[in-house]
């Protein structure tokens, strides 16, 4: 009993201690565990990017991947992933502040700024027009962002279709406002995968931007949602089921979330990819019919402003060269073409009452012998074009700067001149500007002023001036400057000494029937204008059946704006169904046939001469007929966007002015 009741006692302490150690022992472990996620939780914070830096973070990988699909990296794949970035930002749950806007703006500069870095290579002028666009086109990043998310979180549409409509309608918008400009497209990547740009022939490069965005937004949905089911980790928390049905569950959610949008994307993908295809096949099956022969000549000479008469001589002994070359190797050419204002002479025109300038009259002459010194200066430098004609033997469409006396001063026009057959060849329409026909000059002469005009007839072996196109769309501060007329002090801003006029009218040169409509320069980076110069022409009916594009691309030393304008090329080419030709200084001198297939193209700042046959085709172009439809619907569903917009803010406002009532608020 004794000894038995101090081991009981002390067993009662040694339980309480153990006990008592126990508690404590529990309590430095939670203590523990509390510290240990307090821990967790200021890493994960650090780790936490803040709105500012993730919208930033986002902007910015997008933007550099589509730089990467861009030329000169050109990696093509690269631009279906980089707009899965933005519409992270699109599909986000919070509102973007404007601080966050002006970030994408900042992002979109940039993205420009490197796009576009051959603008400020011609003059350092034009580095000012540089930074000037690149600020412009800044803006439409985060207006598609902004407008996105309105579609998004307002109107409740998918952010696939929401974001490829927004886009669609924006990279319209960008072809048409402040003279437009459309070159390093989202579409343009993508410039050799055919059969996918055919369905251009339907909706025009601004559609396949929309194919492109539409798959990547459902990228991105896949992406989320798949992020999302491994987030929740709900299979690896549950013990009642097998591991081969956590495996069959993991499965079925994966199809479900995932699967759909995926699924989605590969049905428009295929689907545009199998009318492509179908497409393909039909341009192989139509036979071209009164083929033409056709040399493209390119020089390879750097242009800069500061250029001189004596560089302008150079130039035009360099193609007089390669012309006569191309005259050696290739016998029997129909037609030769130069690029953009590479001949050497200047072409003279005139209406049919010039005004006479006042330092004229100063001299003490009178105004007749103006007009005939001025009839035999437009006869002179039409008959250098035919005997340059006679001597290749080929007709000639020449890349000349036109000067021409009208009634209202002297206008200075970027020109391309026709040298034809004098009994089978014409120009249309007829009536336009520059079309007088050769020895039917609009302007009364003296009688003594037509002695020796026809001196140069047995020179020509028929080869006659026919006629001119002028260029109709003219680059901003390259050409010429807005409101030079109005405000003179304006023209210090450039060092042009000139202002280019724009020309009227498209024309079309017939070659033995075939119709070829030139363009000069970028005016084939605006799709609407290559569109309305055809249908214009269909009108009158003379619809071409070949276009050929004169550049002059010298001026951005063989950088990545020569890859750039070549795209440009290729999706007028899908656009109108029709071959497109380019005579390019410098390069890149192409032959593109009606699918957008580059069939031969010259070096970079290299010489090459280019031969290639063309003629009539009956393929045909939906776009070209109703490529307004389109345009329209993806201009207007901004435009319904924004006005949404507009419209529910107007509605907060009215009803937070009302007396004691809730206004509810909105994402933005």
């Amino acid at each position: 009993m004794t000894s038995g009741g101090p081991k009981r006692l002390r067993l009662a302490k040694m339980g309480r201690s153990d006990g008592s150690t126990g508690a404590t022992s529990h309590r430095h472990h939670s203590r523990g565990k509390n510290v240990a996620s307090e821990k967790n939780r200021a890493w994960k914070s650090r780790l936490a990017l803040s709105a500012d830096r993730q919208t930033f973070l986002l902007a910015a990988i997008g933007a550099v991947l589509l730089w990467m699909a861009l030329p000169p990296l050109d990696v093509a794949p690269l631009a279906w992933v980089g707009p899965c970035f933005w519409c992270a930002l699109i599909g986000r749950s919070q509102p973007l502040k404007t601080r966050e806007y002006l970030i994408l703006a900042g992002v979109g500069f940039a993205f420009w700024m490197a796009a576009l870095h051959w603008l400020r290579l011609p003059h350092w002028a034009t580095s000012f027009g540089w930074v000037a666009l690149s600020f412009y086109l800044a803006w439409y990043l985060p207006c598609f962002i902004g407008f996105s998310r309105i579609a998004v979180h307002l109107c409740r549409i998918p952010i696939p279709a929401a974001a490829a409509t927004i886009w669609a309608g924006l990279e319209v918008a960008r072809a048409h406002l402040l003279t437009g400009f459309t070159m390093a497209s989202l579409a343009h990547t993508q410039y050799r995968w055919l059969s996918l740009i055919q369905v251009a022939d339907l909706v025009g490069t601004y559609g396949v931007g929309w194919v492109m965005i539409l798959v990547s937004g459902c990228l991105y949905l896949a992406a989320q949602r798949m992020a999302e089911f491994h987030r929740a980790g709900a299979y690896q928390r549950s013990n009642e089921v097998s591991s081969d049905a956590i495996s069959a569950k993991k499965l079925t959610r994966y199809v479900l979330a995932a699967g759909r949008p995926l699924m989605a994307a590969g049905v428009v993908l295929g689907a545009v990819v199998v009318y492509g295809h179908y497409r393909l096949v039909v341009h192989a099956a139509t036979p071209q019919t009164s083929t033409v022969r056709v040399a493209l000549i390119q020089g390879s000479q750097d242009i800069r402003l500061e250029d001189g008469e004596e560089k302008r001589e150079r130039i035009h002994r360099h193609y007089l060269e390669l012309a006569f070359l191309a005259a050696r190797q290739y016998r029997d050419l129909d037609l030769m073409v130069w690029p953009e204002t590479v001949y050497g002479g200047l072409l003279i025109d005139a209406d049919s009452h010039p005004a006479v300038p006042p330092e004229w009259r100063a001299k003490g002459k009178t105004d007749h012998e103006f007009v005939d010194q001025l009839v035999a200066a437009k006869r002179s430098s039409q008959a250098a074009m035919e005997r340059l004609a006679s001597q290749l033997a080929s007709r000639l469409i020449l890349g000349v700067e036109t000067v021409a006396y009208t009634g209202s001063g002297i206008r200075y026009y970027n020109s391309a001149a026709f040298v034809g057959k004098c009994s089978t060849d014409e120009v249309f329409p007829k009536s336009a500007n520059g079309g007088a026909t050769n020895r039917r000059d609009s302007i009364s002469v003296s009688p003594g002023a037509s002695e020796g005009a026809t001196h140069h007839s047995s020179e020509t072996k028929g080869y006659c001036y026919l006629g001119r196109y002028d260029k109709m769309h003219l680059v901003m501060f390259g050409e010429y400057v807005p409101f030079a007329d109005e405000f003179p002090p304006m023209r210090y801003l450039t060092p042009l000494s000139t202002n280019t006029t724009p020309g009227k009218v498209p024309k079309a040169f017939s070659v033995r029937g075939v119709r070829f409509c030139p363009n000069i320069c970028f005016e084939s980076v605006i799709p609407h204008l290559i569109r309305q110069q055809i249908l214009e022409l269909r009108k009158h009916g003379t619809e071409p059946d070949v276009l050929v594009n004169l550049t002059n691309d010298g001026w951005f030393w063989g950088s990545s704006e020569l890859d750039m304008h070549l795209i440009c090329g290729v999706f007028r080419a899908v656009e109108t169904r029709k071959p497109f030709l380019i005579a390019a200084n410098t390069g890149f001198s192409a032959v593109i046939d009606a699918t957008g297939r580059i069939l031969s193209q010259g070096p970079r700042r290299d010489v090459a001469i280019l031969v290639t046959e063309v003629g009539k085709s009956d393929f045909h172009s939906w776009y070209l007929d109703y490529g307004i439809i389109p345009n329209t619907i993806f201009v207007s569903a901004v435009v319904l966007v924004v006005a949404v917009e507009i419209l529910l803010r107007a509605i907060d406002r009215f009803w937070k002015r009302l007396p004691k009532s809730k206004g509810t608020t909105r994402q933005g």
